[in-house]
């Protein structure tokens, strides 16, 4: 029979619950039912409305609710900033019956116009201070705040371990993965596995936890190893990297075996914990109606399963008015998801189903959100439901044109870097993860080179064109690399165990190996001086040199850095520049053994003049000098060493770092350490300091929608170069889940 596509779902079926929406609350993103039956809901605040969560109980015999925690209540929320607007994919059961759980933020401050989250991601008094850990009495409404555990991070999703005093929890904005100690409150971080926004976690039968990037690639989190592993598993899109492909929603099946599904596409894999093996479904549409259109918002909404594991779910429709229909799928039987209608209780057209959950008597559960008439709650009795015919009641559906509150369309609130053209190199999809992450990269006329690796050295090599590199070999196994600089036509690499390796990229080969002395914990490369000699630091600052032809390493007397992250600047093939105490700035003659304290001094923040240290530096055509210091501040040194221009900060915090040449008198560089943020910016006399945006790939904004490329996200930059005949720019991931976002003609 062929469905009746415009029929609603029987009314007769189906009893109504209007959820609490008297503040503006239009979404939930969390409703589960907990191990003794009892059903629990988060009520939410989803676009432009400054909003904080609300934790309900649900009860299924009645459609009741009772209020247990008002987060503005149970935290100060300050009316200045964004608040805790959701509980998101987050609560899980504690032993003693009590609930934990996180917060989530899409709503904006008082002040802003809409959700302006990673635009104020650094800002103290408007942004989003971090996502809390609250566990919950259900019985008493009792709150315990354990803190924010990530700052500045909001939690998108989270899951109690298998040992009940782990809280496993993912971050939106870095793509990170992280576990609490609820006895100790440490907190350990695990590094980088989505691009960001990734909110779902599952545990298998031996309490190993599983998640999927931002575009799809399955990870594994194993406590008894105490690592992350990538399954190199990932959902496969019939348009390729036009959408988001996370996992969205998951199920445990009756033969052990997982089965998940992922949006925007809607594929529906099986995977078996043991084998890894994979069992692909298939898509969620009615068939033959997909692959379907890769412009609309979702495709999945809920995914619960019957006693027989018959799947339920809902399906946005193709009717451009975003309308979910309810779906049933016998899938371990060899069926076909069938249709049971529109969900559009007398005319309260739902726009999204978040969740479903079945109670003990086979009465199905379903949340609306984000829509008019959101949230409400639908409990249906499904095994009453019928495929509808031609005879069947048509729903009333109405146009919907939801409010646009990510700023997608308005160029004043994009952080991308522009450029003529943008190309994703997502090492994650060909490289373990651990090997993904680069400490160099180098750009040719028509090919880039890195350098990654964190057992051995590898070598890649790649075009500036395809997402698949050309090369990517392991060079040295004895140590991966920790520092690396440029040593003429080659790479002067310290590696973990030790060793300078002199590495011929274009060969993927080893020129030279010197080996450190005992008595040295050798910490970075600082610069090349020329052919022959390098500078080399060690974990307390002391400075040494290198005579590469000799093999001979000697400690330069009295030349301490002045911070782990001091950088020194190459003058020539005898002098350097390097920061002495606080503002000072240091001269020092190699040849002549000679250390001269300027006259001048590095910019600094009043009162500040302590984080005035050299961090990155670059001596530009015309004998003038470019440094930028641990706060952030970029200054100009003129050629005899005697004048300096300041030219403020880029931020309010975060070094500047990582230079390379642009050009005639012009230069770019990295903003911010390994937690903030990173930025690409460029200066020239003519035009001073400019942003040149973040690196990343987010196809949710109109200049990078049609962009034909991967996704990518990199939050902490390890470096860049910049190749002026071919004018590419190549910057770095210096986390796992590691890529190379190369930009041609950035403006």
């Amino acid at each position: 029979m062929k469905p009746n596509l415009l029929a609603e779902i029987q009314r007769e079926h189906v009893r109504f619950t209007q959820l609490p929406n008297e503040k503006g609350h239009d979404s939930v993103w969390d409703f589960v039912r907990s191990p003794d039956g009892r059903f629990y809901i988060s009520i939410c605040g989803e676009t432009v409305m400054p909003l904080s969560a609300l934790l309900y109980e649900y009860y299924p015999e009645t459609g009741d609710v009772r209020l247990i925690v008002d987060v503005e209540k149970a935290w100060i929320v300050n009316s200045e900033q964004m608040p805790p607007s959701k509980i998101h994919t987050s609560i899980d059961f504690l032993p003693d019956g009590k609930l934990i759980m996180a917060t989530h933020n899409t709503s904006p401050a008082p002040s802003h116009k809409k959700w302006l989250y990673e635009q104020h991601y650094e800002h103290t008094w408007e942004g989003y201070q971090g996502s809390i850990v609250m566990i919950v009495d259900p019985d008493t409404n009792e709150v315990t705040i354990k803190g924010i555990p990530v700052p500045r991070e909001s939690i998108y999703g989270g899951i109690l371990g298998d040992d009940p005093k782990y809280y496993y929890f993912l971050g939106y904005m870095r793509g990170h993965f992280y576990r609490l100690n609820l006895e100790t409150n440490e907190v350990r971080d695990y590094g980088k596995i989505s691009e960001f926004a990734s909110c779902r976690l599952i545990k298998d039968n031996k309490g190993r936890i599983y998640g999927s990037s931002y575009t799809g690639e399955i990870w594994r989190y194993e406590p008894d190893k105490d690592e992350v592993k990538d399954l190199k598993v990932c959902f496969i899109s019939p348009h390729g990297t036009k959408q988001r492909r996370a996992l969205i929603f998951a199920l445990h099946s009756p033969r052990g075996t997982l089965f998940l599904c992922n949006n925007t596409d809607g594929e529906m894999i099986e995977l078996h914990p043991e084998t890894l093996e994979v069992t692909r479904h298939g898509f969620i549409h009615l068939r033959p109606e997909h692959p379907r259109n890769p412009m609309l918002a979702a495709s999945i909404g809920g995914l619960a399963a019957d006693e027989n594991f018959v799947l339920y779910y809902g399906l946005e429709s193709y009717h451009g008015t975003e309308t979910m229909r309810l779906m049933k799928w016998d899938i371990l039987n060899g069926g076909e998801p069938e249709n049971l209608g529109l969900i559009s209780p007398e005319g309260k057209v739902s726009r999204y189903i978040c969740e479903m959950v079945f109670d003990d008597h086979g009465i199905l559960h379903m949340v609306d959100v984000c829509g008019e008439y959101s949230p409400y709650l639908l409990a249906v009795d499904v095994k009453k439901l019928k495929s509808p015919g031609d005879d069947a009641r048509a729903a009333i559906i109405e146009s919907y044109i939801p409010p646009e509150f990510h700023m997608n369309n308005d160029s004043a609130y994009f952080m991308h870097i522009k450029a003529e053209k943008t190309r994703t190199l997502p090492l994650h999809r060909t490289m373990e993860w651990k090997n993904s992450s680069l400490k160099y990269v180098s750009a040719a006329k028509d090919r880039l080179y890195g350098l990654s690796g964190k057992e051995q050295m590898y070598v890649i090599e790649s075009d500036y064109r395809n997402e698949v590199p050309t090369h990517m070999d392991i060079i040295y196994n004895e140590g991966y690399p920790v520092s690396c600089v440029d040593w003429e036509t080659h790479v002067a690499v310290l590696t973990s165990d030790n060793k300078i390796v002199r590495v011929n990229l274009q060969e993927r080969s080893i020129i030279q190996l010197i080996s450190i002395p005992e008595g040295i914990n050798p910490a970075k490369i600082l610069c090349a001086m020329d052919t022959d000699k390098l500078l080399i630091s060690d974990v307390d600052g002391q400075i040494y040199r290198v005579q590469g032809q000799d093999n001979e390493i000697t400690a330069i007397d009295s030349l301490i850095l002045s911070s782990p992250e001091s950088h020194v600047i190459c003058l020539d093939t005898s002098r350097i520049l390097l920061s002495g105490k606080h503002d000072q700035i240091i001269q020092y003659d190699l040849a002549k053994g000679s250390l001269n304290i300027l006259d001048i001094k590095s910019s600094f923040i009043k009162g500040r003049a302590f984080a005035a240290a050299i961090t990155g530096g670059i001596v530009l055509d015309n004998g003038s000098i470019v440094a930028g210091t641990s706060d952030g501040m970029l200054f100009r040194i003129t050629p005899d060493l005697k004048t300096v221009t300041s030219y403020g900060r880029l931020y309010s915090t975060g070094m500047l770092r990582e230079f390379v040449n642009l050009g005639p008198n012009s230069m770019m560089g990295v903003y911010g350490g390994i937690q903030d943020a990173g930025h690409v910016f460029s200066f020239s006399e003519e035009q001073g300091l400019l942003d040149l945006g973040r690196p990343r790939v987010i196809k949710d904004n109109a200049e990078q929608l049609e962009l034909d490329t991967e996704w990518a996200n990199i939050h902490y930059i390890s470096t860049i170069a910049y190749n002026p005949e071919s004018d590419y720019l190549c910057v770095a991931s210096g986390e796992e889940y590691g890529c190379v976002i190369r930009y041609k003609g950035v403006v």
